[in-house]
C-alpha cells in the first residue's frame, strides 16, 4: 500500500529515523527537501545509521526542491 506522511513538524533526527526504519523494512521511501545541502545531510545520516542506499535523486517535484528515494541496501552492495 502506498502511503504519505507529513513529517515536517518532527525534529530532523526523528524524520531520519522514520525514513531509515521504513526503508530497512523493504519499502521505497521518497523524501523532499529544500536544497542539495539538506539532501546531502539526510543521506549521510541515513546511510550511516541504517542499511539503506540512495536509489534515485532528482529535482522537484516543485521548483527549488530535491527528491531523494532510498531503499534497503542489498547484501551484494554491503560486501563490495
Amino acid at each position: 500500500m502506498k502511503a504519505f506522511a507529513d513529517l515536517a513538524d518532527l525534529p530532523e533526527d526523528d524524520r531520519i529515523a522514520i525514513i531509515g526504519k521504513t526503508a530497512e523494512g523493504g519499502q521505497r521511501v521518497a523524501f523532499v527537501v529544500e536544497d542539495h545541502a539538506k539532501a546531502d545531510r539526510y543521506v549521510e545520516k541515513l546511510t550511516k545509521r541504517f542499511r539503506v542506499s540512495v536509489a534515485k535523486r532528482l529535482n522537484g517535484p516543485v521548483k527549488n526542491t530535491i527528491s531523494v528515494i532510498v531503499t534497503r541496501r542489498s547484501e551484494a552492495k554491503e560486501n563490495l
